[in-house]
């Protein structure tokens, strides 16, 4: 028996508010307001009045769209996020961060193509793939 079917979930709302609570946390004056809000998001997370939840997404999607369109940018519409779906936005992310403390990126001076050079191995000699140019470099 699942304890929490039924239930609205998180959203980007509620992730939305959440993050503004955290940010509001740091303060001493608006620890109130942080409070409220992350009493606001456990209640969408645990609500099961769906219809209105998804109201509330729909009207928060539609004004940061009015927002986000004098970028070209748009949200998706979207119910709920599912909580397996937030791990992989930050898998991108972690893998970035290790390709730069393994690795330095730099570009051929010959023709330009970028090259991935490992870190810390002193002064090495890097041959282009491409144009085959031989160069010094530090990494």
């Amino acid at each position: 028996m699942r304890i929490l079917s039924g239930t609205y979930g998180f959203d980007i709302l509620s992730i939305f508010l959440l993050l503004i609570s955290l940010f509001l946390n740091f303060g001493r004056i608006p620890r109130l307001i942080s409070l409220v809000l992350s009493a606001i998001v456990i209640f969408r997370a645990f609500s099961k009045n769906i219809y209105k939840r998804s109201q509330e997404l729909n009207k928060f999607t539609s004004a940061v769209n009015n927002i986000l369109r004098k970028f070209n940018k748009q949200l998706p519409y979207m119910t709920n996020v599912s909580l397996e779906l937030i791990p992989p936005m930050f898998t991108r992310l972690k893998y970035d961060i290790n390709q730069k403390i393994k690795y330095k990126i730099v570009s051929c001076p010959n023709c330009g193509q970028k090259l991935r050079l490992p870190r810390r191995k002193g002064k090495i000699i890097v041959t282009c793939k491409r144009c085959h140019n031989e160069f010094n470099l530090r990494t």
